[in-house]
């Protein structure tokens, strides 16, 4: 059983009659929250909750359609009627489908967006308010690595999907400083009923077997096997506890193959333990590299007067970071920093503010870093410049 880490929190699951919003309703309610499960289809939903409550768990189901405004509303009121407080909801509810551009209808793009993004926003504006009012909240969208890259025949399902990550790293911003939380869970394809639609699809378009179309819809996305919805479940619960406190707007992906692009730590006995950085970081295999130039902490056109260090280093992270996520990544995709500043005195009198501007932005990630005393820079005013390296999935 897992450990009680959401006891007397309240959570709401939307499309959480079978597949991975099943799976997530499950995992909140062991660890402890009062779950109510939503989706279209009664009979699922009951039988979800009232799994629920044989297990010990508190529980309820509500049919609902959370493309439509009322019934958002209505789902609100049944929520806070029975949980008294939402302080969770996971937006999973959504749809998928493939064809060719040429062949997608305007009721199926509207469909793809209602289904998706728009039960996303609705459902958000619903409860995380209250959330924000109250000081703690996590909301978690179920994305898709649909939405943070492109593929073929699935044009109106991965716009969809990017409205969903757009959505989440704005909300996300409104929201900090709140206590609430908003993220994202980018799975692959996930073995559920989707993707036996899509199976069959692939299928009747190419006359294939469907090992062999399996086969096919892995290779798009560098899979290579199915996320289960377990390992959903795992990435949506984690980001639930007290723990992910400090993770917001981000898109975490689920992808066995890229799974195995993560960085290995190496940390080797023999030096010790290190202090604040690691010893070393292995890049993934596959991935794209990429190299960030000089961010300057001012530039010369800057009208006002330069800021002073710890503001500088702040602004030059995140002219980092902007281009590490323009180019598909997110902050802990960066594997070395290599740090210029033109008082070494200085940088070491702000060791503590420093720190606390690098753990607003990474977190407890650490890459290499290199500091590096010159002396003087190019831009006028500047503290400091850093330079980067990342290693962005090899799965994109």
């Amino acid at each position: 059983m897992t450990a009680a880490i959401l006891s007397g929190r309240g959570a709401v699951v939307t499309g959480g009659g079978r597949g991975i919003g099943e799976a997530v309703a499950r995992a909140l309610a062991e660890a402890g929250a009062r779950v109510m499960v939503a989706a279209r289809t009664a009979g699922e939903v009951d039988r979800v909750a009232s799994d629920l409550r044989d297990r010990g768990a508190d529980a309820w189901a509500v049919s609902c359609d959370v493309t439509e405004e009322h019934e958002v509303r209505r789902l609100g009121e049944a929520a806070r009627g029975k949980l008294a407080t939402v302080d969770i909801l996971v937006n999973n509810a959504g749809a998928g489908a493939s064809a060719p551009l040429g062949k997608i209808a305007l009721d199926d793009w509207n469909h793809m967006l209602a289904a998706n993004a728009t039960t996303t926003f609705l459902c958000t504006r619903e409860f995380a308010p209250a959330m924000a009012g109250r000081g703690w909240g996590r909301v978690v969208n179920v994305a898709s690595v649909a939405g943070l890259e492109g593929a073929k025949y699935v044009a109106h399902y991965s716009a969809a999907k990017h409205a969903v990550v757009g959505f989440t790293r704005s909300v996300a911003l409104e929201v900090a400083g709140t206590g609430v939380t908003v993220n994202a869970v980018c799975p692959g394809y996930v073995e559920t009923p989707m993707i036996e639609r899509t199976l069959a699809g692939v299928q009747a378009r190419t006359g294939k077997p469907r090992e062999e179309a399996l086969a096919m819809v892995l290779g798009t996305t560098g899979q290579d096997r199915l996320v289960t919805p377990g390992e959903v479940a795992s990435a949506v619960l984690a980001l639930c506890g007290d723990a992910a406190s400090e993770t917001n707007g981000e898109t975490i992906v689920l992808n066995p193959r890229a799974n195995r692009m993560n960085f290995e730590i190496v940390n080797p006995e023999s030096l010790g333990a290190p202090r604040g950085w690691n010893h070393g970081l292995l890049a993934p295999r596959g991935g794209r590299h990429l190299f960030v130039a000089g961010q300057a902490g001012w530039e010369p056109g800057a009208l006002s007067e330069p800021a002073g260090f710890v503001e500088q280093f702040s602004r030059a992270l995140d002219k980092v970071l902007a281009v590490v996520r323009a180019a598909g990544g997110q902050p802990t995709d960066v594997a070395r920093l290599t740090v210029y500043v033109v008082d070494l005195a200085a940088y070491r009198a702000h060791l503590k503010p420093l720190g606390e501007a690098w753990r607003a932005r990474f977190g407890k990630f650490y890459p290499a870093m290199t500091l590096v005393e010159v002396k003087g820079l190019a831009d006028r005013g500047a503290l400091l410049e850093i330079e980067a390296t990342a290693v962005i999935g090899g799965h994109l």
